[in-house]
């Protein structure tokens, strides 16, 4: 008998998403790598999906109202991805973040009578805002793989098998805090997503502008991703200071050991600047709509998981209306002037990253577990 190569759906939305995808299919592969993969993903899956049916770049809608404008093509393309899933009866489904588009997806499939196990890798926030989608998880997913250690809790009382592995800055090597020199070398991470730089490369360009009128001896670093290099490469095109943009890795984690001062979108990219000891301003913007909604529902008071995690302002933070040009003006000046209250931040960072991380790489982890599902 000719022995069945097995065959998993892998679904990630988001950037972040795209790089767990692309990390546990490496190790899966590793343990067999006879498995055959189709999904949806980024430029890092994709070279490992034997049909990608849809791209990060069909996925640009981020907050309430820019979702909402776009539930009919998202409901078409869930439509059509059932109807892939149902036809290739994969061995395996994985789910990675983005709940509000791989809830419903998993949602459907257990509706028709989808036999096979669905794995969520990433919980959804439940511990910020609109708890009910852990009791909503745990009919629909067979099980969840967490980041963060406190999210357990959460979904185990109504029992959907939960797994803490760690976060993935695990494997970001921690450096020790290149401290103010003659030379300022900052990074502008702006996101990863076209919604997100369209509403804070203005304050992006805000930081350029200080740092033009005030300061010599300055380089800019942009990592980005491939999609949007030529858009902020466009934006930044008559900056009078030193900008590397770069969405090649190795150059990206060489231009890094030098940098001493970050400007950040808030998300996974905040994560990734802590756990490599430089201190940060995060901003983030909402729609108007969106922030007002979120106003009346959200339980937390920050949107950086380092502060959530401690309930209070361990980096500093400007989002939606409090992000505006005087007081970020004030918080970045802050940021590059201010040495003892950096120092302090790493400091600080540093205590709350050992609830985040554990012995066992993330990825590895995952992949063991997933293998004993087959």
């Amino acid at each position: 008998m000719i022995k069945k190569n097995k065959k998993i759906f892998i679904c990630a939305t988001e950037q972040s998403g795209d790089n767990i995808g692309y990390n546990i299919i490496y190790e899966l592969l590793k343990l067999d790598n006879s498995i055959i993969f189709d999904g949806v993903g980024g430029c890092k899956m994709s070279p490992f999906l034997q049909n990608r049916y849809y791209s990060l770049k069909d996925f640009n809608s981020m907050g309430i109202i820019e979702i909402i404008f776009s539930l009919k093509k998202y409901i078409k393309m869930i439509s059509m991805l059932i109807t892939k899933i149902i036809s290739n009866n994969y061995d395996l489904i994985i789910t990675v973040d983005s709940p509000d588009f791989n809830y419903p997806l998993a949602k459907k499939l257990k509706k028709l009578k989808y036999k096979n196990k669905i794995i969520q890798i990433v919980a959804p926030s439940v511990w910020a805002w609109r708890g009910y989608r852990a009791k909503n998880f745990s009919l629909v997913f067979d099980e969840l793989l967490v980041l963060f250690k406190f999210e357990k809790k959460y979904f185990q009382k109504y029992n959907l098998k939960t797994t803490f592995i760690g976060h993935p800055i695990y494997y970001i090597n921690k450096t020790n805090y290149v401290q103010k020199s003659k030379n300022l070398n900052i990074v502008f991470m702006p996101g990863s997503r076209l919604s997100e730089l369209n509403k804070l490369l203005p304050y992006f360009d805000l930081a350029y502008k200080y740092l033009l009128n005030n300061l010599f001896n300055v380089t800019i670093f942009i990592p980005t991703l491939p999609h949007l290099e030529n858009k902020i490469n466009n934006f930044i095109k008559d900056w009078k200071i030193d900008t590397i943009v770069s969405s090649n890795i190795l150059e990206i984690e060489n231009n890094f050991k030098n940098i001493n001062k970050a400007l950040v979108c808030s998300g996974t990219a905040s994560l990734e600047i802590a756990k490599r000891n430089i201190p940060q301003l995060v901003i983030y913007k909402l729609n108007i709509v969106t922030e007002f909604i979120v106003k009346l529902f959200v339980k937390i008071k920050y949107a950086n998981i380092i502060n959530i995690i401690e309930n209070k302002m361990i980096i500093p933070e400007l989002t939606n209306s409090k992000l505006n040009k005087k007081k970020f003006t004030e918080e970045f000046t802050n940021l590059l002037s201010d040495e003892e209250a950096a120092i302090k931040q790493i400091e600080s960072i540093n205590i709350v990253l050992k609830e985040v991380t554990v012995n066992t790489p993330p990825y590895s982890l995952a992949a063991n577990l997933i293998n004993s599902n087959f």
